[in-house]
């Protein structure tokens, strides 16, 4: 069986989880600087108190000697704190859009998302003859009004495929002979932009660190 992929550069819904992956990104990302201010914050506290402690000029001399050292090494660890952790983030970035996905059929414009979605993936297939494979969830929102509304807008005859498939949302269409098909599920989508996704978080894991 041969698989097509939609062009992801064309589709809303690409773009839609770029958006959301920026956003998951930026909170995230916001948790893991808030980690290392608080780094840089019990460094310069152990610097007052070196200052606190050191009376003589000889020991305050020694103390403003150890200053460049403690802010260093503080944001050393601070930096690392963000860069160890972008690999975790990208993960839970991607889990939250996950479970986001999942709640989508939930909205009420679910079934006109779903209707383009199965457009989009008879577009990528040549063909006269398509099955509709959806979750079973979905499977009441591919009626025969559904059905007859895709015939005329590509000219191909589609029916519901005997078969569901669970976890996803959106649809995969394939052709009548089962040799070739177009997963234009959701996470099909999500999966097909994961380098973009890391590119996202890592700007937002990167934009500013020097301003820590």
């Amino acid at each position: 069986m041969k698989i097509i992929y939609m062009g992801e550069d064309t589709t809303e819904f690409s773009q839609a989880l770029l958006k959301e992956a920026r956003k998951e990104a930026a909170e995230i990302v916001g948790m893991a600087r808030h980690e290392a201010e608080h780094i840089l914050a019990n460094a310069r506290a152990e610097l007052d108190r070196v200052y606190m402690a050191e009376a003589s000029p000889a020991k305050t001399q020694r103390a403003k000697l150890r200053y460049p050292q403690i802010v260093a090494a503080a944001e050393l660890q601070a930096q690392r704190q963000l860069l160890l952790g972008q690999e975790r983030l990208i993960v839970e970035v991607q889990e939250r859009i996950k479970q986001r996905l999942l709640q989508i059929r939930n909205e009420p414009q679910y079934a006109d998302i779903l209707v383009s979605l199965v457009r989009q993936g008879l577009s990528e297939l040549e063909g006269e003859a398509f099955e509709i494979i959806v979750a079973p969830e979905d499977r009441a929102l591919v009626t025969a009004a559904m059905l007859t509304t895709l015939r005329e807008q590509t000219g191909k005859t589609v029916t519901l495929a005997t078969q569901s498939q669970a976890g996803i949302t959106g649809a995969i269409v394939q052709r009548a002979d089962q040799r070739v098909l177009c997963d234009n599920s959701l996470q099909a989508i999500l999966q097909r932009q994961q380098h973009e996704i890391r590119l996202l978080v890592a700007q937002e894991l990167f934009a500013g660190i020097g301003d820590i």
